[in-house]
Order: structure tokens, then C-alpha cells, then sequence
């Protein structure tokens, strides 16, 4: 029987765990669809320069310096990183703007002068909330794997129920808010953090208020680009005699006897595996994406979290001062998350990454701005191209509304049918399934399966959508699979 392990998706989950696995002394086979690994830390080309066309700066560093340190290397000697020191700029329909920082003494300080001496001292407040939540969770929620309600409580014993009140999962995050920020403005700049794994505010729990304080825990940009992160661990990988097969796209897993024994290729070939590790979620799979066998796991797929539109462009640009990270806000947040359920909302909040403001060398006449607005994960039905081209018109008017003087020179749109089509049966959903409700981090598939010889890694597995997290994914997953092949 082989011992070699197959890793379906080469996403930063897949290339974590196969790092982890071969280190181990297992041989594994990454097999990726694309034309090179990264999955959703992809890069484009756009007018002859590359863009990052996903995540934009990376957080919670740890868990790569972790990585390498485990397989013998360094991560500071792979990447070149530079921590942020403003960490975004908003700016409101009617005309107010606030810069954050990563100093949390000229944050409250700005936050004054924009909104009183009240506001800042929330923030002061809501500050040590949100590192108080993420204190809770780091072992049983993040770094672990995924919990249950009876191992949080044998955990815990009798101070459960100081730790459910601390990580404050019965309230929605907006609600929450309410209590440190009357100013609506100030609701939605940290209402926004649910976006950043595909969820609403106004159905998310308080407990990714969090985000906030990982935020200002660390943002790092990477010289190159995010997309030398995805290199880094592709390196790494091949160091430790990783065998990686881009555009190799899977067909189905193969089964005998109940168990998951190897995966066909879209060409015929069959590839055997003492397991496989599936770098998609557990919604792709039961819809089908990889056969009959991940279509069993579960009666109905779960919810899917936002997809986006986005644009990578090459641009002049002026009128505004922007940072690396910028945002525009909507004049009705309530209302751009009801249209949400149905498409891109007439009046969308704009995400824009001026991507040579990143410190690393100063921008020229024409830049690299990478733009993105929410949208439903519909990327599997009609009537797209009409919603990309409102949608576009509907971003530029925030722009333009904000005093930004664009002028496209080059661009690459990507929405949510674009996205399915790059990650099939998810309808271009970015981040797993949504985090909505108290029970959805308890509710997120863990690395086993009911299938003996299957795993799931990635932002649809625990401990949830974003780079690091989907790295923490794919490690334990892979240290589900030593432990059953022992």
C-alpha cells in the first residue's frame, strides 16, 4: 500500500500541509488545476506589470514563522516584509476621513479629533474587548482543533461561562459595536472587519471583533507582493521533496471499501494515496466538485459566504491622497447588505490597494490600484456581465464622490462567475461558508471527515477563512493525517 499523500489544491492551506507532511517523512503529491500554486493568493497581469488580485498584506505572522521554524528554515529570510504603520484610510460620502494606525495611541488620537474625546475613549475600550475575545479563542479556536461545545466546557469547567460572556458570541458584531461607537461612522469602519471572511455584520457574531485587535497586532506588506508568499512556501515545499503538479485539475476521489483511496485525473490517470487532503471546504464537495464520493459527506451544502467584483488596473490617479490600503464607504451600510442578498448594491463601499504605496519604492505616473466590492455568490447563474458593468459604474461614481481622479490605462475585471469558474461549485464565494450566528464556528467542518482517508483544508475548514488562518487549516490537517496512519 502507498504511503505517498495527495493533496487536492495547491492554495496556502494545501502547500502548508503538504510542508508539514513531508517533513514528517511522507512522500506527497500536491495536484493543482491552475497554471501555478497559491489558489486565491493569486497575482494578474495587467498592462505588462503583476498585481496581487486577492489578499493584500498579511497578519497574524506567527503562524508563518512558525511554519518554516518547524521545517528547519526562516520565513524573515524568505520574504522581505514590512509591518504597516497606517494601516488603512476611510473616507466618507460626506467628506469626513479617519486614518488608522498600528499605534493605538495616534488611532484614539485621530479618532478625537474625527469624532470627540467620547469616541476615542471607546475605542480605547473597545481595544481591549477585542484582545480580550482573541485571548479566549487563540488555543480552543484557532490554534487547536476545531472545538465542540463539551470540549470548550471540559476545557474550561466552571469558567465557561466567564469565557462564552468574554467572547460575546450571542450578540451580532454590530450590535456590539454599538456599545463603544455612537457615531455610525465609526460602526461601520469596524463592522467592515465581517468582510474580511465573507460575512455580514449584521448577522456576524461579536466575536470577529477580534480582527480589529489582529490588526493591530500586525500588518505586514510583502516586498513582491503576497503573491511571494505563496513562492515562499512553493520553495519550501520543493526543499522538502514536495512533488507539486499544477494544471492537473482532479476529476473525482476514488473510494474502495468506504475508505478514499486515491483521486482520477481530468485526463484518466489515477493517482493512489494512503489519503487525501481536500484543499476546497466541504461546500465544493458536496456539491459535487470532485465526485460522487465528496458529494455524500453531507445532505446539503452550507451557506456561502460574499463573493466580490474586482478590477486590477493600471491607472494615473489623483485628488486623493492615497494610502496602500484605502476604503470609500457607502452612505447606508444597512441598506448595502440588504441589496447584497440579491447582487452588487447600487452604492457600494469600494476597497482600493494602491499597490506601490507599500513603502518598497515609490510609485510612478502610472500605478498598480487593485479595486473590490462585495457581491452575492451567484457566480453560478445568469446575468453577470450586465451586473459587472453596473457595478463598475456604481464603484467609479464612490470615487469620483470621494474626489478621486481615476484614469484607467489597463484593467482585469474578475466577478463572481470568474471566480467560479477558477473555484468550481463554490458560485465564486471567496471565504467558505459565512460566519453567521453563535454557532458557527462550532458548526465549521473540522480536518477529519466522516470518510476514513479524506481531509479538508482551507478558508472552509476551521478554523476559518484568511491567509493565516487557511495556513493553520492545512497544518492540521495535516497532523490528522499522521496521527490515523500510525
Amino acid at each position: 500500500m502507498t504511503e505517498r499523500i495527495i493533496i487536492v489544491g495547491g492554495g496556502v492551506a494545501g502547500l502548508a500541509a503538504a510542508c508539514d507532511l513531508a517533513r514528517a517523512g511522507k512522500p506527497v503529491t500536491i495536484l493543482e488545476r491552475g497554471a501555478d500554486v497559491g489558489g486565491k493568493m493569486r497575482r494578474v497581469a495587467v498592462g505588462g506589470r503583476s498585481l496581487d488580485a486577492g489578499p493584500t498584506v498579511l497578519t497574524m505572522r506567527w503562524v508563518f514563522d512558525e511554519l518554516f521554524a518547524d521545517a528547519g528554515a526562516s520565513f524573515e529570510a524568505a520574504v522581505t516584509l514590512q509591518r504597516a504603520d497606517l494601516l488603512a484610510r476611510h473616507a466618507w460620502p460626506d467628506g469626513s476621513r479617519l486614518d488608522l494606525f498600528a499605534d493605538a495611541a495616534r488611532s484614539a488620537d485621530a479618532i478625537a479629533d474625527f469624532a470627540g474625546p467620547d469616541a476615542a475613549a471607546g475605542f480605547h475600550r473597545f481595544c481591549k474587548y477585542a484582545q480580550a475575545i482573541y485571548e479566549e479563542v487563540e488555543g480552543p479556536f484557532i490554534r487547536g482543533p476545531r472545538p465542540s461545545m463539551g470540549s470548550i466546557v471540559a476545557a474550561r469547567g466552571l469558567g465557561v461561562f466567564k469565557a462564552l460572556k468574554t467572547i460575546d458570541s450571542w450578540r451580532t458584531m454590530w450590535r456590539a459595536l454599538g456599545d463603544f461607537f455612537p457615531d455610525p461612522r465609526l460602526r461601520q469602519l469596524f463592522g467592515r472587519y465581517a468582510t474580511y471572511c465573507g460575512s455580514s455584520p449584521f448577522e456576524a457574531p461579536a466575536t470577529l471583533n477580534l480582527i480589529a485587535h489582529v490588526e493591530k497586532d500586525g500588518v505586514y506588506m510583502a516586498q513582491g507582493g503576497m503573491f511571494r508568499v505563496a513562492q515562499a512556501l512553493r520553495e519550501l515545499a520543493d526543499k522538502l521533496g514536495v512533488e507539486v503538479r499544477c494544471s492537473t485539475p482532479v476529476e473525482a476521489l476514488v473510494a474502495r471499501g468506504g475508505r478514499v483511496v486515491g483521486v482520477d485525473l481530468a485526463d484518466g490517470e489515477h493517482v493512489e494515496g494512503a489519503a487525501v487532503i481536500a484543499n476546497c471546504g466541504l461546500g465544493p464537495l458536496v456539491r459535487g466538485a470532485l465526485g460522487p464520493v465528496g458529494a455524500g459527506l453531507r445532505r446539503s451544502p452550507p451557506d456561502r459566504s460574499l463573493s466580490a467584483v474586482t478590477w486590477c488596473t493600471t491607472a494615473r490617479v489623483s485628488g486623493f491622497p492615497l494610502a496602500f490600503h484605502n476604503v470609500f464607504f457607502s452612505d447606508d451600510y444597512p441598506a448595502e447588505f440588504v441589496e447584497l442578498q440579491a447582487g452588487p448594491p447600487q452604492d457600494p463601499t469600494v476597497y482600493l490597494c494602491a499597490q506601490d504605496r507599500d513603502g518598497f519604492q515609490p510609485p510612478g505616473d502610472v500605478e498598480r490600484v487593485f479595486l473590490l466590492v462585495n457581491a452575492p455568490a451567484t457566480g453560478d447563474t445568469a446575468g453577470w456581465p450586465e451586473r459587472i458593468s453596473q457595478a463598475r459604474a456604481a464603484t467609479f461614481a464612490r470615487l469620483a464622490q470621494a474626489g478621486v481622479e481615476i484614469t484607467v490605462e489597463d484593467e482585469v475585471c474578475c466577478g463572481p462567475a470568474e471566480f467560479e469558474a477558477l473555484f468550481p461549485q463554490t458560485g465564486g464565494a471567496l471565504y467558505g461558508p459565512p460566519t453567521h450566528g453563535w454557532r458557527a464556528s462550532l458548526e465549521r467542518p473540522g480536518s477529519r471527515t466522516k470518510r476514513p482517508g479524506l481531509y479538508l483544508a482551507g478558508g472552509g475548514a476551521h478554523p476559518g477563512a484568511g491567509v493565516p488562518m487557511a495556513a493553520l487549516s492545512g497544518r492540521l490537517a495535516a497532523a490528522a493525517v499522521l496521527e490515523d496512519l500510525q
